[in-house]
């Protein structure tokens, strides 16, 4: 009688592991032991979790596989060598892959006009920001429904750059048209203090370097995410505020003693 063949053990291909247990000091698509060897996930380094990840973006282990063997993404950085050198997305390709190119060529805070919004700007007691040219000064009033449909030295164009360093907040740059004159808002030092000016002129659409008309919003709270602070580019921990002066509340800029001090004087809202 012929004896029965017993089929070899099927083995049981598991899921590639990057980020627990046994997974650690492995290569990616390195084969456990006992295991059997299966292929990484796709290369996806866009925003969010990588497709078919899962979790809050794999566990990191998985994402930091994303990149091309060899090299470890730290933020917007990859170090490969000892040597950190900037990449830049610059083409998705099949398979989610996502293709880099190094910084050759940028400008370290080169700032590209994107786009315009146009808008009123309230403080915390909603009242309006109201350019004055003759006075060289701007200062939060009270306004009447009539004096707003006018809109006399009361509506800004609030021009949003694109940055090559975007960590910082997003660059913004302000302007208004009076009168049939444009001016646009920018810093300067007198007498040792800065003094928030209005100048003739137009907003540069391309700003290949620092400058002084640039400041990053920012959201003022996590719990007022729609309401704003400005911080002036130029020197950190300064943001447009305002300051009581007589009968006017005018518009300066603040310093704020501690990063984490709330200022309901720098509160500015659309």
């Amino acid at each position: 009688m012929q004896a029965a063949i017993k089929p070899p053990p099927r083995l049981r291909a598991r899921p590639w592991a990057g980020t627990e247990g046994g997974g650690r000091g492995r290569e990616p698509g390195a084969p456990r032991p006992g295991g059997s060897r299966t292929a990484p996930p796709a290369r996806y380094a866009g925003p969010g979790p990588p497709p078919g990840l899962g979790g809050p973006w794999g566990g990191g282990r998985a994402w930091a596989a994303a990149l091309p063997s060899g090299i470890v993404r730290r933020g917007a950085r990859v170090k490969m060598s000892g040597e950190e050198i900037l990449m830049c997305a610059v083409q998705l390709g099949k398979n989610f892959c996502l293709y880099f190119a190094d910084d050759d060529g940028l400008e370290c805070d080169a700032f590209c006009k994107e786009r315009i919004l146009h808008r009123v700007l309230r403080n915390v007691n909603s009242q309006l920001l109201v350019v004055r040219p003759d006075l060289n000064m701007a200062a939060f009033e009270d306004v009447t429904d009539q004096e707003m449909k006018s809109g006399h030295g009361m509506h800004f164009n609030i021009h949003c750059y694109k940055t090559t360093t975007p960590s910082a907040g997003l660059p913004v740059a302000f302007s208004i048209k009076i009168e049939d004159k444009n001016y646009y808002m920018c810093c300067e030092k007198e007498h040792g203090e800065m003094i928030v000016r209005f100048k003739e002129g137009e907003v540069p659409k391309e700003i290949p370097g620092e400058s002084n008309v640039i400041f990053f919003k920012k959201t003022f709270t996590s719990c007022s995410a729609r309401a704003f602070k400005f911080e002036y580019s130029l020197e950190r921990g300064m943001f447009l505020a305002f300051e009581e002066e007589g009968c006017l509340r005018k518009l300066i800029l603040k310093k704020l003693s501690r990063e984490d001090e709330v200022d309901e004087t720098m509160k500015i809202s659309f």
